[in-house]
């Protein structure tokens, strides 16, 4: 797929032929070490990461404050975890909407194999946008503005106006889930359609597990209270749920992308899978540790001193003083750490497979 530069007037119509057949996610190109391309391929990578965390954080960090049921806004813990939980979803939102408009510039140059020199070719950027990576891509940009606005309306009174704008997050969360599987791998092919439903159940699932994963490390743990220590549990349920069907979509969506089981030794695409599959199932020994951490010693112990110390409305957040709960709460911060910084793995090599050739489309 990678094309060398003779000159500039004979490239330009096979650069508009190429990009017009492109309809699905760049192949991962070999190019030599003294083009210059390596640069465009490692920026690609690094956007598909980029783009997916900020996606999973922002549809997982929403998902995380509903399944939590947290006490009420008018109680201090609750103030603190939603100031801590809008400055990462703040966070996640930028990346997302910078990521992708930087994945827009680089598709052209990538998919052609050329150097970054092509990222500002206006010419290669009106073609992507005629791809369907291109249209899927422009479309979640209109989605995150919408997003967005709506963070903005929902801070300004009248309440009813707040109320409203939150209700249409669901609406939005769910098309952005769409986007990853209609432009990558899993919306190609004469199967299209199971491959995007399969994804899309993969993704959201990611999202539920991997957004909430954040919030909980980030948000909850660092600064426990018995009202906010009760999400755990919660949380650790629909987290084994998607942990589930994880597993089960990833194994359907892989085996439709490989083709055979020969193909996991022989190609590079087979190799990564292998590559991430290990490190997920170190993932879920962490994740499973977790649970029965949470299960044995956390649930019992916060529901026992919450009935004991109900707070008045308004009150400071009641703490978990006892040595055996702070010993449980320190050692399930460093596995929620762990479990993220694993999962970073994961999504780095899940970003090269999003860039790389299945076997089924060699």
């Amino acid at each position: 797929m990678a094309m060398r530069t003779v000159g500039c007037k004979t490239q330009v119509p096979n650069l508009i032929l190429v990009l017009m057949l492109s309809t699905g996610p760049p192949a991962m190109a070999l190019p030599a070490p003294d083009d210059g391309t390596w640069l465009v391929g490692a920026l690609v990578a690094m956007d598909r990461l980029v783009v997916s965390i900020g996606l999973l954080v922002l549809v997982g960090g929403v998902g995380f404050v509903a399944v939590a049921r947290l006490p009420t806004a008018a109680s201090r813990m609750t103030r603190r975890l939603e100031r801590r939980a809008c400055w990462l979803l703040q966070v996640a939102w930028w990346a997302t909407l910078t990521g992708t408009l930087a994945g827009l510039l680089l598709h052209g140059p990538f998919t052609v194999g050329l150097p970054s020199g092509g990222i500002l070719d206006a010419m290669l950027l009106d073609q992507t946008l005629r791809t369907r990576f291109g249209e899927v891509w422009s479309v979640r940009v209109l989605l995150l503005l919408i997003v967005g606005f709506l963070g903005l309306w929902s801070q300004r009174p009248p309440t009813r106006m707040r109320r409203n704008a939150w209700l249409a997050v669901p609406v939005v969360a769910a098309a952005l889930v769409v986007t990853p599987a209609l432009s990558g791998h899993a919306g190609a092919g004469p199967d299209a359609a199971v491959g995007i439903v399969v994804g899309v159940l993969h993704f959201s699932s990611v999202a539920v597990w991997f957004g909430g994963l954040m919030l909980l490390g980030t948000c909850v743990l660092p600064r426990p209270d018995v009202g906010l220590l009760q999400a755990v549990p919660r949380f650790s349920s629909v987290a084994f749920t998607a942990m589930v069907v994880i597993v089960v979509t990833g194994i359907l969506q892989s085996w439709r992308q490989l083709g055979s089981l020969s193909a996991l030794g022989h190609t590079a695409y087979g190799r990564l899978l292998l590559a991430k599959v290990g490190v997920f199932l170190l993932l879920v020994a962490l994740a499973g540790r977790s649970r029965v951490l949470v299960r044995r010693n956390l649930a019992a112990r916060a529901l026992v001193a919450a009935a004991r110390r109900q707070p008045a409305r308004g009150a400071a957040p009641t703490r978990l003083r006892d040595d055996a709960s702070a010993r449980s709460i320190r050692l399930l911060r460093r596995l929620v750490l762990a479990e993220m910084a694993i999962a970073f793995l994961v999504l780095a090599i899940t970003a090269l497979l999003g860039i790389a050739t299945p076997p089924t489309a060699a």
